[in-house]
């Protein structure tokens, strides 16, 4: 029996046509009494659907384009780029690079700008001691921080796709910098505390934020906005937990009021603290240690009550400001507290110059890297959030640029590297902000700030600013995450458990690592192990589904249905091969406790394999050869029209015969028991002694 046979009741092009055009006409229809009655289109596709399904019309698989060259990564791109400039008019382009233009030309000057500039001065509020205190963690001066939440976020209202996210300094792109720094001068000889330590540091620390804003801008021209969808969240949960700790550990030595050696493990870190314990200072530590009880007692009681929700943004300013007063009025940098002493006054000066020489290239490049990560990994985050939250779309790709833009901008003015902030992006949207306005706002009250206030903040002790960071890391610290991974999915805790222990015992470099390469192995693992199941037919009807999912699904003898729910190439054919043995092994030996009989066919159901490389071609041709000379033939159901077309190019049609393959799995099942039928009637019929001759003349 052929495949082809008994397919020439099915619909013309022309009755299909003719059948969906004549249904987008609502009718009126005569009801019993005479009454017209509304009859929509979709009851008149309801009931041409209950009367044509019954047809069970048979279908052949469309013979496809044959062979087809795959349109590349790079082709692609070019491709789209063509038709967007061809597309798009001059106006629209000037939105898609320049955002602020697209908002602006809408933005209601009356209600937004109200909302904005509250949003804008909550966040100048936040950001001047958290941007100081992360330039410290950073191993810049403080006023690093300051230039860094000035013309970056300038830059970013005109440049940034996202109206609510707030840029600046951030504690972990400060963690990777310092940590990244420091060994690069550490290997070049350079000793800290030293002025050329410190000439170098901050020149590097520039450089950095200005290859970093290069980076960003070419992936974002390249669209690579995609990169991140590579780090599982578990691993970014992980990850981020142990740096927090790794962050707050850093710190410490503030709070105790004397310095030990920087390392980058936490148990060496720990080793420190001890062996230097008898230079505790009380002093600072009743100071950092009241700081950290205000300002988690303060953003605990905004986040209760929402009398005092300003309490949470505004805690950073109210206890920076209360210490400074205590400090002055008491006198207590004479008495053991050591405070920032100096901030240069006005704006950053122009740093062009710094831009080259770089030293140690190849090493700095490595800290760009997971800067560059971490940074959009971590913005992108929050603005998709609030991007949905307020209905508008976001261009992952456009977000590099506006990134890459603020950050190459900032290394023109003395920034160091920057990016989103859940925080203060978190602030910025509860207080109302509309757009990049806000960000305008807040970067003004920082310029006001370095041209009037510096003096103020020169008495902010240094037990103060690491009191904002541990804080504010504390946020960061993800376990309710690790206890319900270990609930749903205990795969997923230990890769948590794996980034967040790799980070603290190994260095924040080393476990951004290893946090990006179990990211990895996690993609390479599930594609190279797919899904596969045996299919069943559910009772009353056509439809097929895996037999564990639902036991009742009837089976065949002599048929093995099976599935694979995933593109078949090079890094899982092994594994697919491996499993339609053990699958028909299984059905081999339920046959042999039953009746005796033997496996003739195995149906592979290919609609959810969208791709076939050259390397799964082959095995499948060496399957298909194997079987034969076991008499088993592989039958293939509903293959899309990339696999198909590779089938074709390749020869495998011929090989398995096109006979072999089928529109559904219904199909292919009704041909497969109808063959066999045939073959029990011919040897039923026969003489005994021609049912070996019978049954090799079936199976050629």
């Amino acid at each position: 029996m052929s495949n082809n046979e008994g397919y020439t009741d099915s619909p013309t092009v022309e009755e299909s046509s003719s059948v969906h055009t004549n249904s987008f006409d609502d009718e009126m229809a005569e009801r019993a009494d005479g009454k017209p009655q509304f009859v929509s289109i979709h009851r008149r596709n309801l009931e041409r659907i209950s009367t044509d399904a019954v047809k069970n019309h048979k279908h052949t698989v469309p013979e496809g384009k044959g062979p087809t060259r795959r349109e590349s990564w790079a082709q692609k791109s070019a491709r789209g780029l063509k038709e967007n400039i061809s597309q798009r008019t001059p106006i629209q382009w000037l939105e898609t690079f320049i955002p602020m233009a697209k908002w602006l030309r809408v933005y209601d000057w009356r209600t937004a700008f109200v909302k904005d500039l509250i949003a804008g001065i909550t966040v100048g509020v936040m950001i001047i001691p958290q941007s100081m205190s992360y330039a410290k963690l950073a191993g810049l001066p403080v006023e690093f921080g300051l230039y860094s939440a000035l013309m970056p976020l300038y830059v970013y209202a005109v440049f940034g796709s996202s109206r609510q996210l707030a840029v600046g300094p951030v504690a972990l792109v400060s963690l990777l910098l310092s940590t990244g720094l420091s060994d690069i001068l550490s290997s070049m000889g350079l000793q800290e505390n030293t002025p050329e330590y410190e000439t170098v540091y901050k020149r590097m620390a520039i450089q950095v934020a200005f290859l970093v804003g290069v980076t960003y801008i070419i992936m974002g021209l390249l669209r690579l906005g995609f990169v991140t969808i590579f780090l599982s969240h578990a691993v970014v949960s992980g990850f981020t937990t142990g740096a927090s700790v790794i962050i707050g550990m850093s710190q410490i030595k503030y709070i105790f009021g004397y310095d030990f050696p920087k390392s980058s493990g936490l148990h060496i870190t720990l080793k420190n603290i001890v062996n230097g314990i008898e230079n505790f200072n009380w002093k600072t530590f009743l100071m950092g240690m009241g700081s950290i009880f205000a300002l988690v007692f303060m953003k605990n009681l905004a986040r209760k009550n929402p009398k005092f929700k300003w309490f949470g943004p505004a805690s950073p300013l109210v206890v920076t400001v209360v210490t400074i007063l205590i400090t002055y009025v008491l006198g207590l940098e004479n008495k053991g507290i050591a405070i920032v002493k100096s901030i240069p006054k006005g704006l950053p000066p122009v740093t062009v110059n710094e831009f080259t020489p770089i030293d140690e290239f190849s090493k700095v490049v490595q800290v760009v890297l997971s800067i560059t990560i971490v940074g959009f990994m971590e913005s992108i985050a929050i603005a998709k959030q609030l991007a949905a939250k307020h209905k508008y779309e976001l261009d992952s790709s456009l977000e590099l640029i506006g990134l890459g833009m603020a950050n190459f901008v900032g290394a023109v003015f003395n920034s160091y590297p920057v990016t989103g902030s859940f925080s203060r992006s978190a602030v910025n949207n509860e207080t109302g902000a509309v757009s990049g306005i806000s960000g305008v706002v807040t970067a003004t009250i920082v310029a006001f700030v370095l041209l009037f206030l510096t003096p103020v903040f020169e008495r902010m002790p240094l037990a103060v600013l690491a009191a904002v960071i541990i804080s504010g890391v504390l946020r960061l610290l993800d376990w309710p995450e690790a206890m319900y991974l270990w609930k749903v999915h205990k795969f997923d805790f230990f890769v948590w458990l794996i980034a967040c222990l790799g980070t603290m015992f190994l260095g924040v470099e080393i476990g951004l690592g290893i946090a990006v390469g179990v990211s990895l192995l996690l993609v390479t693992y599930e594609s190279a192990y797919p899904n596969t199941c045996v299919l069943g037919r559910l009772p009353g009807s056509t439809v097929y589904r895996n037999i564990k999912q639902y036991p009742g699904a009837e089976r065949y003898d002599g048929i093995v249905m099976v599935r694979v729910d995933a593109p078949i190439y090079f890094a899982n054919t092994q594994n697919v091969r491996e499993k339609l043995q053990k699958y028909e092994k299984i059905a081999e030996e339920e046959l042999t406790e039953s009746n005796g009989g033997e496996v003739k066919f195995i149906i592979w159901e290919l609609s959810p394999v969208p791709h076939i490389d050259t390397s799964a071609l082959h095995i499948l041709s060496d399957m298909i050869a194997t079987y034969k000379d076991r008499g088993i033939q592989l039958c293939f159901a509903n293959p899309t029209v990339p696999v198909m077309n590779r089938f074709l190019s390749s020869g495998l049609v011929d090989e398995v015969g096109r006979e072999h393959i089928f529109v559904t799995t219904h199909d292919a099942v009704n041909w497969c028991l109808d063959h066999m039928d045939a073959m029990a009637l011919s040897v039923q019929e026969s003489p005994e002694e021609d049912i070996e001759a019978i049954v090799t003349k079936e199976d050629a």
